[in-house]
């Protein structure tokens, strides 16, 4: 994704107050953007797992029209969109980013791209920093290939054997 807000987070990490971000971009069928999702999103801020620093979503309707809308648009989403605002993080996603989300969505559905600051890592990413290191890749395991991993290691455990330790 085109990082519109690229300045604000140079400035951040320049100081080293922000820790890793991502952006975890979130696809709903029939434009169901439900509550509940949005209570999980405000809760795991909440509980400060991670940080939102900004929001985006793109609609494509049926005809294939799309849209795209600020968090601040969303009664349920107000408070949120406040607190970003307050950081002046938000921008980060451009009308490029909502143009290349609209060509991969299906017609009549909506996406969210969600900006989130790893604020449980900020304290390593800042002594990397100041290491003179940098983050060379990350890569995110896809939950598919998380349950398959599962499955491999419930099915290769005999029932009554002691759990390998490596030992």
């Amino acid at each position: 994704m085109e990082v519109t807000g690229r300045a604000l987070l140079e400035e951040a990490m320049d100081v080293g107050e922000l820790g890793p971000v991502d952006a975890i971009v979130l696809g709903f069928p029939g434009r169901r953007l439900t509550r509940s999702v949005l209570e999980a999103v405000d809760e795991v801020e909440a509980r400060g797992d991670v940080r939102v620093i900004d929001m985006l979503i793109v609609i494509k309707d049926v005809d294939g029209e799309i849209t795209h809308h600020e968090i601040s648009e969303y009664e349920d989403l107000r408070d949120m969109a406040a607190e970003v605002a307050a950081r002046r993080m938000l921008g980060l996603a451009g009308e490029s980013d909502v143009e290349q989300i609209g060509l991969i969505m299906p017609p009549d559905s909506l996406v969210m791209v969600v900006f989130v600051e790893n604020i449980w890592a900020r304290e390593v990413a800042v002594r990397i920093r100041e290491a003179g290191g940098r983050l060379l890749s990350y890569t995110r395991l896809p939950q598919a290939t998380l349950d398959d991993v599962e499955e491999h290691i419930e099915s290769s455990a005999t029932p009554g054997d002691p759990p390998n330790t490596g030992d």
